[in-house]
């Protein structure tokens, strides 16, 4: 009996998770992702009761307990990582955000795409990839001291305009 309770605790403890993890993501484009990822581990949880029912009948109470704590432990570092992924996107949101509003100062500067990479918490690298003819330096020493990280951090790409020929 005690192993139901502990098996429907740990489903309900994955749902709270998955729940929480998808209000964070508002309309981000990763959304249907997480949510797949999240469904996945949701899904092998409910299942995995069937796939580890030790067949040979022994009742070993310290086994079960043992088993147990791995598998939770497996789905809490699952869910860890979908959550990472979370955070990872709303950072390159909040940057895209930033960057638009330095650059909004320029009419013929536009900012198409800010992926960052961090590591843990800490911004590592960031790219920044701009159309148009923007002040490359004057909004990369913005960003640098909004950010708080080197110039050496942040690497801005400038796509160039196609022009047709005829």
């Amino acid at each position: 009996m005690q192993a139901i309770f502990d098996w429907l605790s740990s489903v309900l403890a994955l749902l709270l998770c998955a729940s929480v993890v998808d209000m964070l993501l508002a309309d981000s484009p990763m959304k249907k992702y997480v949510r797949l990822a999240a469904g996945l581990v949701i899904m092998a949880a409910l299942v995995n009761p069937l796939l580890s029912v030790d067949w040979s009948f022994s009742f070993s109470n310290e086994q079960n307990v043992s088993s147990f704590e791995q598998e939770t432990k497996q789905q809490l570092n699952q869910l860890s990582d979908v959550s990472e992924l979370a955070s990872n996107t709303y950072v390159n949101q909040q940057l895209y955000a930033d960057t638009k509003t330095a650059a909004a100062a320029f009419s013929s500067c536009e900012v198409l795409d800010v992926q960052a990479e961090m590591d843990g918490e800490e911004l590592k690298n960031i790219q920044v990839l701009v159309n148009g003819s923007c002040p490359e330096q004057e909004i990369q020493s913005r960003l640098a001291e909004k950010w708080n990280i080197e110039d050496h951090q942040l690497n801005m790409v400038m796509e160039k305009e196609e022009r047709g020929g005829g």
